[in-house]
């Protein structure tokens, strides 16, 4: 079985068990993602975090701030499922397509992905913030997406 975010950062000794304690109980509180708390409660940065999905998933992480997307593989997934499942498609080789997402274990995302572009996924660990903005970045702002539904369905 594979070791939780927690277990690997402690093993790592990145974290204290206090500081892993603290963002447990905020976690609790809150909800969302340990790594996301670990990294604003300043105990860990996102680089910390992304190796460590790295090796909880045994999957390669991406830092999506250092890489920039052709335009010609972003229009392979249409904005509304790209964020649906929270991932933005990075490069293509052949048959098979990269895509980064917090959550490579979603089975539905992937088995969605192949089915609508007909491409092997091969899927790379990204933190939630950086994907949420290349969601921005390449599909346009979440209240932009809106805008234009609420202008298409007037016209």
């Amino acid at each position: 079985m594979a070791l939780k975010i927690g277990e690997i950062l402690l093993r790592a000794k990145l974290i204290t068990d206090e500081q892993l304690k603290k963002a447990l109980e905020e976690q609790t509180q809150l909800g969302g993602r340990l790594g996301e708390h670990l990294i604003r409660l300043g105990f860990v940065t996102e680089e910390d975090i992304l190796d460590c999905l790295s090796q909880q998933y045994g999957v390669p992480s991406i830092n999506l701030r250092h890489f920039d997307i052709d335009e010609s593989i972003i229009r392979l997934i249409p904005a509304d499922v790209a964020r649906k499942y929270q991932f933005v498609p990075v490069s293509k080789t052949g048959a098979t397509l990269t895509v980064a997402m917090s959550d490579p274990t979603n089975v539905f995302a992937m088995d969605d992905i192949t089915f609508i572009t007909g491409y092997r996924v091969e899927p790379v660990v990204a933190s939630e913030e950086a994907l949420r903005e290349a969601l921005d970045k390449y599909y346009g702002t979440t209240h932009a997406v809106e805008l234009k539904k609420v202008m298409d369905d007037l016209s």
